[in-house]
């Protein structure tokens, strides 16, 4: 009991601190990594995220890792695609698996993947007639453990790496997750902070130029110097899910998130499952709303105001449906998430097995 409230305590600290240090509009560009905010997985990009409480198994790696462990058998794997904005794709797989007292293990690697991009120059400013790809890999290890019947903890670390042609990055982040679930009442509580990490840096040799000296006479050789790119923050967040079953098989659900670096948001799901023989099918959406705590500066009009703090994403929905094969079960998944300007919206597909 000791145990598990110091445990409680000082991941309710945690969630204070970073509390404390939220941002606003004004913050929305200042942190990078961006790629760590992605989300991945049919069913959680259906539910937005929404399903904090009540996330389990492989598909909470990248949501809650609290719920790894709340999962029937003893492996799970999944694999998805997601057709991101711009034409990039981003690839996710991951599994976890159970290793009896010690609670439960799990490995995850998910990748953007840019195609082939024209490189330019200040000489060639239509294309040198090369092409080039940035590499954006995010690879995660996950542990998880349910203490009691009704609480759950897990933690994930990250490793983050972005790399354009000779110029890198890299760091660790960590996402501390809490899992709540009523005994009395149909109510299921989340509590996820995410990307709470180290600062990162450009730096490569592409950032090593040759310059004349300033007031310099003829003849003088060019000097070799090195730009020192700014370094930047992750975009830490802290998520506040609860989750209430309505009627077996029917449950709503809401999110509070937290941002340190944009708006913050509040997002609604809801989600009917059912079974049919030895096979089962969900389906589910979710809408989100931004909320602004700035005040509007007297320089900016009401619709750019409005589109600072709004976002490009729309309503989320999806479906899946799950079969056994053998001694596995197999899980189909599709979701889409609405884009409301400039790009396409996205879609999402999924495979999940369970042994």
């Amino acid at each position: 009991m000791k145990k598990r409230f110091k445990l409680t305590s000082l991941f309710l600290m945690t969630v204070l601190v970073a509390t404390s240090y939220a941002g606003t509009i004004k913050s929305r560009g200042t942190a990078g990594a961006y790629q760590l905010s992605i989300p991945v997985g049919a069913r959680g990009i259906a539910l937005n995220g929404a399903n904090l409480g009540s996330v389990s198994g492989v598909e909470a790696i990248f949501y809650n890792p609290a719920g790894a462990s709340n999962f029937g058998g003893s492996v799970e794997a999944q694999f998805s695609n997601m057709s991101y904005i711009a034409d990039i794709d981003v690839n996710y797989a991951a599994f976890v698996t159970k290793l009896g007292g010690f609670g439960t293990f799990g490995l995850s690697v998910k990748s953007l993947d840019f195609g082939d991009i024209p490189r330019t120059s200040a000489e060639n400013t239509e294309g040198t007639g090369e092409t080039f790809s940035p590499n954006f890999i995010t690879a995660g290890a996950t542990w998880s453990k349910a203490f009691t019947d009704r609480l759950n903890f897990g933690v994930n670390f990250k490793f983050v790496s972005e790399q354009i042609l000779r110029t890198s990055t890299s760091g660790i982040a960590v996402d501390l997750g809490v899992q709540y679930n009523f005994v009395t009442i149909p109510i299921r509580v989340g509590v996820v902070l995410k990307n709470l990490g180290s600062r990162m840096q450009y730096a490569g040799s592409d950032l090593e130029q040759k310059l004349k000296p300033l007031d310099t006479g003829e003849g003088t050789l060019n000097e070799g110097y090195q730009i020192v790119s700014e370094g930047f923050e992750m975009p830490a967040e802290l998520n506040i899910s609860v989750s209430y079953t309505v009627i077996p098989g029917l449950s709503l659900m809401s999110v509070f998130q937290n941002n340190s670096f944009s708006n913050n948001e509040l997002r609604f799901g809801g989600e009917y499952s059912l079974s049919f023989g030895s096979a089962s099918a969900w389906a589910g959406g979710a809408i989100a709303t931004g909320l602004i705590d700035d005040d509007q500066p007297d320089d900016i009009e009401n619709s750019d105001w409005d589109e600072y703090g709004g976002s490009i994403f729309g309503i989320t929905f999806g479906a899946g449906v799950s079969y056994p094969v053998g001694n596995m079960v197999v899980s189909l998944e599709v979701a889409q998430r609405s884009v409301t300007d400039y790009f396409n919206n996205n879609m999402v597909w999924s495979l999940k097995l369970a042994f």
